[in-house]
């Protein structure tokens, strides 16, 4: 699906700026949505073995529509992918795996970030978002998304992520060598 994902947005970079934005949301919700393939979760974060790997994201975003069409009916290592959106404050106490956090709203996650909720993977796009404490990082670079990763804040959350991903980051922050 990494691939699928590179390959969705390579198609689309001969298109127009609008297109252009169109498919790099896309591509962040194809990886978004293909990140829990590659990621080892605490094993007391799922109740059982089918429960639904939940999806929030943090306020208005224009990726929220593309996760919505890629989500449904998905389900990922045996678990079904739901979509949750969070309203200011509510990332504190709502339940969720996998946290996406928008540029925009990124000042009102810091807090949140600096605490490595234990099991939740954290994404963002903002260039600083990896030393705020986030886990994986969606940049755009030179027309493409370029994926980054901080092995620190994920072993503060308790999550291993799988040397695929980490194969396919062009940047990776915290690895002992």
């Amino acid at each position: 699906m990494l691939a699928l994902g590179w390959g969705w947005f390579v198609a689309a970079q001969h298109s127009s700026a609008q297109e252009s934005e169109a498919s790099e949301y896309a591509v962040k919700a194809a990886f978004i949505v293909s990140f829990p393939k590659y990621v080892d979760w605490p094993a007391e974060e799922f109740t059982d073995a089918n429960s639904p790997i939940i999806i929030g994201v943090l306020g208005e975003t224009k990726v929220t529509r593309d996760l919505q069409r890629v989500i449904a009916g998905r389900v990922v290592n045996g678990r079904e992918l739901i979509l949750k959106r969070l309203a200011p404050g509510e990332e504190e106490t709502a339940i969720f795996n996998i946290l996406f956090v928008p540029a925009e709203e990124q000042r009102r996650a810091l807090n949140f970030l600096a605490k490595h909720k234990r099991g939740a993977l954290t994404i963002g796009e903002s260039d600083d978002f990896l030393e705020s404490g986030g886990i994986i990082c969606l940049r755009r670079r030179n027309q493409k998304i370029s994926l980054e990763v901080n092995l620190a804040s994920a072993g503060s959350a308790g999550i291993r992520l799988s040397s695929k991903l980490l194969g396919v980051a062009s940047a990776v922050k915290g690895r002992s060598n």
